[in-house]
């Protein structure tokens, strides 16, 4: 994504009402240049067919091409259909090539195909270099446009062909010194270019030492690295140290973001697609998997309570506590898998050691706050118990202590194991190549809630029903 520069910030509904009110065709498209690419997005999601027609109608091509780099991919796919076709080529074309690419892979095959054959060879082809490399890797997401400078260039020459070029790429603050086979030598700071005086030449005044990356690295990898080295533009290269492209920070700031909207949807088991401007009926139907799902589980929770009717009937004092067990034993859990979640996606447990030592690290946290919990869980049943007795705790056929204890022994049993299979499932998930977060809350939280009722029954079967 382009750099961002900073407006005046203007409300969506100001845009809109301009759109729909404004007759004056010159003044329209006046104030439309006015507005930032962000505002004018924000104004777009806002309109209907024919209102959004009459802002791609009044609207330059590079400011349309602005504005669609801001749209998420899917609706940047959708209203790019309804540009005529001339215009459609000319925003497409003044695209930043990653974006321009997201966009149309969002299309159906023969709609790509059409808008592409739009395209002049040069501009297909850079395209086609973008599409070629696998979803979320660097490749995927770098910018081929970039100021390459000869190691043999003087000063003057470089500043030259900065001019020339600046206008074509997205950042100029990081220029990459290639040979003739385009392969990196080194990286040369603006700063240090403006500063420099001829006749120096570039190879004396580049910075050899250089972080770079694979186009197939994956772009959490690249992500982090941009980060740790804090640089402004990370360089991609091919197995050939050939530079193809570079990730600027502004990238990273939107695959960060887009990486944790993603990650939040599916641990709330939603589609990441989901929102409020999506159709009910579309995402009703994203939901529906995940609910059903959630159905068949509660239905096993459902038979774990029937088969354990004698023991609720005899002692009914046992269901007061039930939500309270569940309750603990589904929260423990969704924190664990949170932060397991995160671990994973900075690849903190790479190895067999340092995930055995996560498993273990977890199942103790589980267990200390288990003990603690389970203590002050058996307290609080017993003086609940011992102030409001009823059944067969009244008529004094078992004690208030057997069931705190059962309570507390649950609690504590619950949230050790609750805390072990919410790390133990995204982990198995992630090696077999399966999105962890698709171990979302809900999923963990009915998990643990079988598991939670199976000890907490099982545990009255064995050590209450024995009394009477």
């Amino acid at each position: 994504m382009p750099k961002m520069t900073l407006r005046k910030r203007h409300k969506p509904t100001e845009i809109l009402h301009l759109v729909r009110r404004e007759t004056r065709i010159r003044m329209l498209e006046s104030k439309l240049k006015k507005y930032h690419a962000f505002d004018l997005k924000e104004a777009l999601l806002l309109m209907d067919e024919k209102e959004r027609q009459r802002l791609y109608e009044h609207s330059g091509n590079v400011k349309l091409a602005r504005l669609f780099e801001q749209l998420p991919e899917e609706r940047g796919a959708d209203f790019i259909m309804e540009l005529e076709e001339t215009k459609a080529k000319e925003v497409i074309a003044a695209m930043a090539p990653d974006d321009a690419v997201d966009i149309l892979q969002n299309m159906k095959d023969k709609e790509s195909a059409a808008f592409m054959a739009l395209l002049d060879d040069d501009q297909r082809d850079r395209l086609k270099k973008l599409w070629k490399y696998r979803h979320a890797t660097a490749g995927s997401e770098m910018n081929p446009a970039f100021i390459g400078l000869s190691p043999e260039m003087d000063v003057k020459e470089a500043m030259k062909k900065l001019v020339a070029e600046a206008d074509k790429v997205e950042t100029i603050d990081s220029l990459f010194v290639i040979d003739e086979d385009d392969r990196l030598q080194g990286i040369l700071d603006l700063k240090t270019l403006i500063v420099a005086k001829h006749p120096l030449m570039i190879k004396e005044i580049m910075n050899p030492s250089y972080r770079s990356v694979k186009t197939e690295d994956g772009i959490q990898k690249v992500v982090r690295d941009i980060q740790k080295y804090d640089t402004d533009a990370m360089p991609v290269l091919d197995e050939e140290g050939r530079i193809q492209g570079v990730i600027t920070m502004y990238d990273a700031l939107d695959i960060i973001e887009e990486a944790a909207h993603d990650d939040y949807a599916r641990l709330a088991a939603v589609s990441p697609a989901d929102s409020p401007r999506e159709k009910t009926i579309k995402s009703a139907q994203g939901r529906f998997p995940w609910l059903a799902l959630l159905l068949v589980l509660n239905l096993i929770i459902a038979s774990v309570l029937a088969s354990f009717e004698e023991t609720i009937s005899r002692v009914t004092a046992l269901v007061l506590f039930q939500p309270l067990i569940l309750g603990m034993a589904g929260n423990i859990g969704t924190q664990s898998l949170a932060v397991t979640v995160l671990s994973i996606s900075r690849e903190t447990l790479s190895t067999k050691l340092s995930a055995t030592r996560h498993l273990m690290r977890e199942a103790a946290i589980g267990l200390v706050n288990g003990v603690i919990l389970g203590l002050l869980t058996f307290l609080l049943a017993f003086v609940f118990l011992t102030v409001a007795p009823m059944g067969v705790i009244r008529d004094g056929l078992i004690e208030p202590v057997n069931v705190a204890v059962v309570v507390g022994l649950a609690v504590l049993t619950a949230l050790t194991v609750s805390t072990f299979q919410a790390s133990l499932i995204p982990m198995v998930l992630h090696k077999i190549g399966i999105d962890p977060a698709v171990a979302s809350g809900p999923f963990i939280t009915t998990i643990n809630d079988i598991t939670a009722l199976v000890v907490y029954f099982g545990l009255a079967t064995a050590m209450v029903i024995t009394l009477l």
